[in-house]
């Protein structure tokens, strides 16, 4: 007969007890939803200003402008910048390991989360849910012949399927938005909550220093 182990049951009552256990982001982490919200709404503007870039020269030129490694390596460097304005002064939301962004998705769908082991919960929930919004589109196109040509010619899925910079830049709008519903949703909960605003004691004052009114003798 199978029998639950404390450690199967525990996580499982602290649920059932205290809901707030199935939630990722605590009070302390209040400071960098906020934060975080203003990167994610940098990249946005920054991707939606290259947007226009492109829209502009397309229709200058008459050509399309196809999706390359070397074009989004630029164009992401640009939104980088935007993003490292957003957080000057400030300690990395998303602290990631040496070298690597914070989240991935290969061309296979397969999602990383490379984020240093200082990452909050939080945080990591949020890289999890720009990723997971890659990981679905990726799924849409992902078939038998395009997993041998990738290992065949090496090509990402943006070059191997065609797709034009301006689509990309569209899927990574996608990402910061789908992080965006996830963090206000999170501020907006923790915001209401008596947890994260305490209610101040009542006043009690002291009288016992104080002397007492002697009733004056008849």
């Amino acid at each position: 007969m199978f029998r639950w182990s404390i450690a199967v049951l525990l996580p499982l009552i602290l649920l059932a007890v205290n809901p707030a256990w199935a939630q990722p982001c605590m009070c302390i982490d209040i400071g960098d939803i906020k934060q975080r919200i203003k990167e994610a709404n940098a990249a946005i503007a920054a991707y939606g200003a290259e947007m226009q870039k492109m829209m502009e020269q397309m229709q200058r030129t008459r050509e399309p402008i196809p999706y390359t490694p070397a074009r989004r390596e630029m164009l992401q460097g640009r939104v980088q910048q935007a993003v490292n304005q957003a957080a000057a002064g400030r300690i990395a939301t998303m602290p990631s390991i040496q070298g690597e962004n914070p989240g991935g998705t290969s061309n296979l769908c397969t999602m990383t989360i490379n984020l240093h082991p200082s990452a909050t919960a939080c945080m990591r929930e949020s890289v999890k849910r720009h990723e997971q919004h890659h990981q679905q589109e990726c799924q849409k196109t992902l078939s038998g012949a395009k997993v041998r040509e990738t290992i065949a010619t090496g090509k990402d899925r943006f070059e191997r399927d065609g797709i034009q910079l301006v689509q990309y830049a569209q899927e990574e709008i996608g990402g910061y938005t789908i992080e965006l519903m996830f963090l206000h949703a999170e501020l907006a909960r923790l915001t209401r909550s008596e947890e994260c605003n305490p209610k101040p004691k009542p006043e009690v004052r002291d009288y016992s220093g104080q002397p007492r009114d002697r009733k004056a003798r008849p």
